[in-house]
Parts: C-alpha cells; sequence; structure tokens
C-alpha cells in the first residue's frame, strides 16, 4: 500500500469516525514527493495545509500546485459499489491538472470505461469554480461510476473553494 493509499484510507477513516479538520486538531500525514511526482515533475516538497489539502513546492519553495483528496468530504457519495475516492492536481494557478480515480471497489471494468471515456480528462485546465459549472455526461455503460465521480469532485471543490475562505 504506497502513502496516498494510506492517506485515502486515512482520511475516509477520519470521515467515517466524524473527526474533521475544522474546529479540531487533527494531524493529517505528510504526503511524500515520490508520491506525486508523475503529477509535478520538479516537486521538491508537500505542506499539509488542511484537511485532505497538500501544497506542492520545488526546490525554491515556491508553490507548484496543489493536491486534494476526496475524501472524507466526498464519503456519502457513491458510485455503483461504494464511494469514488479521488486526487485532484492543481497547477500552480489553481486550474486542474489532473483527476485520478484512488483505490476503489467499483467494478474495474466500468471504472475503466469512465477512464477510456475522458470524463476525468474534461475537467483539466479548468479552476475549481468552472469545473463546478461544467455539465460533464455520463460515460455510457458506467453510469454509476461517473455520476460518483462527478459528485465526488463537486463535493471536493466545494469544500476546496470553503478552505481558501478561512
Amino acid at each position: 500500500m504506497n502513502t496516498i493509499q494510506r492517506i485515502a484510507g486515512g482520511v475516509l477513516l477520519a470521515g467515517v469516525l466524524g473527526i474533521s479538520g475544522c474546529g479540531q486538531k487533527v494531524k493529517w500525514p505528510a504526503l511524500p514527493v515520490e508520491e506525486i511526482s508523475s503529477y509535478y515533475s520538479d516537486a521538491a516538497k508537500t505542506k499539509t495545509i488542511d484537511t485532505a489539502y497538500y501544497e506542492i513546492q520545488n526546490a525554491q519553495g515556491e508553490k507548484i500546485g496543489t493536491v486534494l483528496f476526496s475524501a472524507p468530504y466526498s464519503d456519502g457519495v457513491k458510485g455503483f459499489n461504494g464511494p469514488t475516492p479521488l486526487l485532484i492536481a492543481l497547477d500552480a494557478e489553481s486550474r486542474i491538472k489532473e483527476v485520478a480515480l484512488l483505490e476503489n471497489q467499483e467494478t474495474p471494468r466500468f471504472a475503466q470505461r469512465v477512464v477510456e471515456g475522458g470524463l476525468y480528462e474534461s475537467w483539466n485546465g479548468l479552476t475549481p469554480a468552472e469545473a463546478l459549472n461544467k455539465e460533464a455526461d455520463a460515460v455510457s455503460g458506467a453510469t454509476y461510476t461517473s455520476n460518483g465521480v462527478k459528485q465526488s469532485l463537486a463535493v471536493r471543490l466545494k469544500a476546496y473553494e470553503r478552505q481558501l475562505k478561512k
């Protein structure tokens, strides 16, 4: 199990237990650079900002992006077989670089249809506000999984907007 899976699982457990970063001091695990290097090739450091929210920095300490995990915010959102936890990678200008489905209980062939149908890519280059306003179509043959992904993304991006206002 890699660190992203442990963080997502820990965040999922925190959500199940009703623990949140709002009003309580919860120490979220560090996110190792190696785990996000495929999203940020020049990443040198990660910094925990808030619940399931990490800033990515280069060797000079400049912000080059943000990683968001949808759990625990989207724990109540279900695909076909359960939660659809996401990793959302933003660039330095807070535009979506990539959305990825994390370990889940979805039927692999349906989860693959969502990838092949281009749903995740449909948000690339958009700001969180633009992504929230985008009418992304569900992928035919994987409607429940698609809808779970869309709802998980929306719930997490709304939470991120609230986090930015703190």
